[in-house]
């Protein structure tokens, strides 16, 4: 049986979990960076139900972040985007990248196109990078792509589980139309400490849930 289910990550807590530990902010976003890759896709990837993770990482309103940090995280995209690229073809995963391209350093916006490009073909599974997104701008962009017919110009799949990291519990503009009938887990860790534990727990609690879409 084909995989079918969407697993979105609103990727937060990097920052706090940085000061907790007495590093810089910049090191906690390079844990949560690979927590993602290590921890939270692995999991994903080697399940039979699920096709599909995409991670919130940089939103439309975090260019109000400090010229500091915002340089460092553009730093660790154009790093990713050398050194994921490897292990995700060797695993036949589909990249793909939702948000605008217009504001993003030009050199990343062209490696992530490239990345989208060579794995174009791969079915089995994807991964959504949501980068400069947000989901007002998304179905803003939509409509005027596609008027009544916007649906089919969003960037992101419909998702069934939606996990936030690092204790709050809101949406903060992620995927507003694709989460209609989702599940949300708020989970009390944040992201640089999540462990495989964490997620076997999250995906096992998930499966245990009756899910009614409104009937």
């Amino acid at each position: 049986m084909k995989k079918k289910l969407a697993f979105g990550l609103i990727a937060d807590g990097n920052r706090r979990w940085a000061k907790e530990n007495d590093l810089p902010v910049a090191q906690g976003h390079a844990q949560g960076f690979s927590v993602v890759k290590d921890v939270v896709l692995p999991a994903l990837y080697d399940h039979p139900d699920w096709s599909t993770l995409a991670v919130y990482g940089f939103s439309t309103e975090n260019w109000k972040r400090s010229p500091r940090e915002v340089a460092d995280l553009m730093k660790l995209y154009l790093k990713m985007a050398d050194e994921w690229p490897k292990e995700l073809k060797e695993k036949k995963i589909k990249f793909t990248h939702a948000g605008r391209k217009d504001r993003l350093p030009k050199a990343l916006v062209t490696k992530l196109k490239n990345l989208e490009e060579e794995t174009a073909n791969f079915e089995n599974f994807t991964l959504v990078l949501c980068l400069d997104y947000g989901s007002q701008d998304e179905i803003e962009r939509a409509v005027k792509a596609g008027g009544s017919d916007f649906k089919k110009y969003l960037e992101v799949p419909s998702l069934d589980l939606i996990l936030r990291s690092g204790g709050e519990q809101r949406l903060s503009n992620f995927c507003l139309w694709q989460a209609a009938y989702a599940e949300f887990n708020f989970h009390t860790k944040k992201l640089p400490a999540l462990t495989s534990a964490d997620m076997k727990a999250v995906l096992v609690e998930f499966a245990e849930r009756q899910r009614r879409k409104g009937k």
